[in-house]
């Protein structure tokens, strides 16, 4: 019998304080370990629950004689692309309907794996028996704390560090090819309690990273290596984190981990409504995967809508009009000639948009600021994979690496390739893009390919392949301004990249460029 993962429209129903109970029409995998090697039968089936409770009948057609012992497994299903009886089993999404956690009790029967052994007695040609189900996983009953402060908005929460999944075999009842890695939790509505579902393991050492709604983040990381976590155990916990600093301080300066964003109705404490930082450092409104080689790129955008805005490209010195894309603003911006770090108009117009965003907590970096940051780190070529699959190019200002290479666009084997804070092509480097991980951004800096919006013609162009960031510093002309503009491009059958540069200041200001503030706040 043969059923895709479609078919299983029912799970089982887990219950901390009633106990667990099977539904009718939960189907199990069931092997049998004592079928005669000769045998032409198989020794898989796929049993069927037909009743619902703690205990349930299951029916179906197995091969079996008097005594055969059988393992049994649930969820039951045929798995494409494994051998039967070989289950890739995860606590990333789950097995039958691609479910991600979500911090609920009633999440968890998504990842309810279950494993038991049982004996047969065969009479005639049916078979009765019995086995004993247990669970695989363990459940992390969790809260946190903030200097003493219970956390009530959390909106995601990562669990690093972890078993996320395997495969398991019914005929050893093992899981075989562990991997490391993290889980992801994202409850639908603020919580401040979740339920996460996670394999058992001796030494259970994780990293906790909460994330709430008013954009901040914490951690914890377990050191002790004496917690051993076991199946069909509830662990209540309450974690006391520590608060993760939105930024990096390089060569004094506290540069933002992530871009400057505005959505309707967004509402962050501490921000004019409507303004935030993204939630991580490979943020954009408008990530796609990127096809190689880099050249359709653009991004359609739809009618500008002033009640129901999504932007983080700006324009330079704009406030009033600052993330509206229509083309009846192609000419607004600040035709001051000064450096607006800090500074906003008297009537609120124009300025440093990141410093009336946050209201003056942040502010935009000048193009020194830029200039000394690669002077004091290296600029690391290459892209970042989302938990989508996405595609994301970019650089990596990194000022964790040896005096030689500061100052040097770098490559996945740390070669330099030549001087940062420069607009000259560097050729070929498709063989020297690094992947950057989730990992590396914790200290060092990532500028996505964001794209630029220019030409007011309905769409964002070089999504993926360019970015462009401003600085404060003004040209003496008025009209342009200084950004840090990196790209990737094709060249023929070759990839080459441009470092970029803000020691000139030649770009216009009415260009719509993303914004990566510095700390300035307490």
């Amino acid at each position: 019998l043969s059923l895709s993962t479609d078919n299983a429209k029912t799970r089982s129903e887990v219950n901390l304080t009633t106990g667990n109970k099977w539904e009718t029409g939960d189907q199990f995998f069931s092997y049998n370990l004592d079928l005669d090697a000769s045998s032409t039968e198989s020794r898989n089936a796929i049993l069927t629950a037909k009743s619902n409770g703690a205990s349930t009948l299951l029916q179906g057609t197995v091969a079996c004689k008097n005594g055969d012992r059988l393992n049994i497994f649930y969820p039951g299903t045929y798995v494409t692309g494994y051998a039967q009886g070989t289950f890739p089993i995860s606590m990333q999404k789950s097995l039958t309907g691609n479910k991600t956690q979500d911090g609920t009790v009633e999440n968890l029967k998504n990842f309810d794996y279950s494993f038991g052994t049982g004996s047969v007695t065969v009479n005639g040609n049916s078979a009765s028996g019995n086995v004993d189900m247990e669970k695989l996983y363990a459940i992390l009953k969790v809260d946190f704390t903030f200097n003493g402060t219970k956390l009530t908005n959390i909106k995601k929460l990562v669990l690093s560090n972890v078993i996320t999944g395997g495969d398991f075999k019914v005929q050893t009842g093992q899981m075989d090819k562990s991997k490391i890695g993290s889980i992801e939790v994202n409850p639908a509505n603020p919580a401040e309690l979740l339920y996460v579902a996670i394999f058992p393991t001796n030494g259970f050492k994780p990293k906790f990273e909460v994330y709430t709604t008013d954009n901040k983040s914490y951690t914890y990381t377990v050191t002790a290596s004496d917690w051993e976590t076991k199946s069909a155990k509830v662990y209540p916990i309450t974690v006391a984190v520590k608060e993760i600093p939105p930024y990096i301080e390089i060569d004094g300066v506290k540069w933002g981990k992530y871009n400057l964003q505005y959505s309707t109705g967004t509402k962050v404490n501490g921000w004019v409504d409507g303004y935030h930082l993204a939630e991580n450092p490979w943020d954009y409104y408008t990530t796609e995967t990127i096809a190689d080689p880099l050249a359709k790129t653009k991004m359609t955008l739809g009618a500008y809508d002033p009640n129901n805005v999504k932007f983080d490209h700006f324009r330079w010195g704009d406030i009033e009009y600052a993330y509206n894309y229509d083309s009846s603003q192609n000419r607004t911006f600040w035709n001051t000639r000064s450096d607006i770090q800090g500074v906003v108009s008297s009537d609120k117009k124009y300025g440093d948009l990141a410093a009336y965003a946050s209201n003056n907590k942040w502010k935009l970096p000048s193009a020194t600021d830029f200039n000394n940051l690669m002077k004091a780190t290296a600029e690391y070529i290459g892209y970042f994979v989302d938990d989508n699959g996405n595609k994301i190019y970019g650089i990596l200002f990194d000022p964790n690496v040896s005096g030689n290479l500061k100052g040097k666009v770098v490559d996945k084997n740390n070669n330099s390739l030549g001087s940062s804070n420069s607009a000259i092509p560097i050729r070929p480097v498709e063989d020297k893009l690094r992947q950057f991980t989730k990992s590396d951004f914790e200290n060092a800096l990532f500028f996505p390919m964001a794209g630029v919006y220019g030409d007011y013609n309905g769409y964002l162009d070089k999504v993926g392949s360019q970015g462009g960031y401003w600085t404060s510093t003004s040209n003496s002309n008025g009209t342009q301004a200084s950004a840090f503009q990196p790209q990737y491009m094709t060249n023929g059958a070759h990839t080459e990249v441009s470092p970029g540069k803000t020691s000139s200041a030649m770009l216009a200001k009415y260009f719509m460029y993303s914004i990566r503030p510095i700390y300035v706040g307490q």
